[in-house]
């Protein structure tokens, strides 16, 4: 019976663990992303942002589980604390789809969630920026079954630099 019984918890225990935070399919270039990890200054405060967004606390240590990406907050031993925001950086920002912008703004803004509108005019997408000055594009996608879903991390390289990864044969074939 013990046997029975453990091994039940067990297929338990992984059925519901392995419900959220799973690495999407990879797309056609056979690419996918399935965890972050960001350098906080103030976890805390980066922490309530992501969960009033719609993440879900979990651990060890601090994480928030989106669908697609599990989202860790640093500022371990021998980790410095971040010193700016992802503008001008490698990875600009980052990106999550909610069906609805307005909708989900509403909801984010009573929690305490700073948002900016995208352009002028334009509803169905926005900015959150963390206290850390992470930015995060919220985009609308009306067919998506998700409260929100992450979608992709932007990079912004110099064309020197990608001229300069090429000669060294990173994302070559070679």
């Amino acid at each position: 019976m013990k046997k029975l019984i453990s091994a039940l918890w067990l297929v338990s225990t992984l059925a519901t663990g392995s419900a959220w935070a799973q690495p999407y399919t990879p797309n056609d270039a056979g690419v996918t992303n399935g965890h972050w990890h960001l350098n906080s200054r103030d976890v805390a405060a980066n922490k309530h942002i992501l969960v009033a967004m719609g993440g879900v606390a979990t651990g060890p240590g601090e994480r928030v589980v989106f669908p697609g990406v599990l989202v860790i907050l640093n500022q371990g031993p021998n980790t410095p604390p971040s010193t700016g925001g992802t503008v001008g950086t490698v990875v600009n920002h980052i990106g999550f789809t909610v069906p609805n912008v307005q909708e989900a703004v509403a909801k984010w803004k009573a929690a305490g969630v700073p948002f900016e509108p995208g352009a002028p005019g334009r509803l169905n997408q926005g900015w959150v920026t963390t206290t850390d000055g992470l930015k995060i594009e919220i985009q609308e996608d009306k067919d998506q079954k998700e409260p929100i879903r992450s979608k992709h991390v932007h990079f912004f390289l110099p064309e020197k630099a990608i001229a300069e990864s090429q000669a060294l044969g990173c994302g070559t074939d070679n």
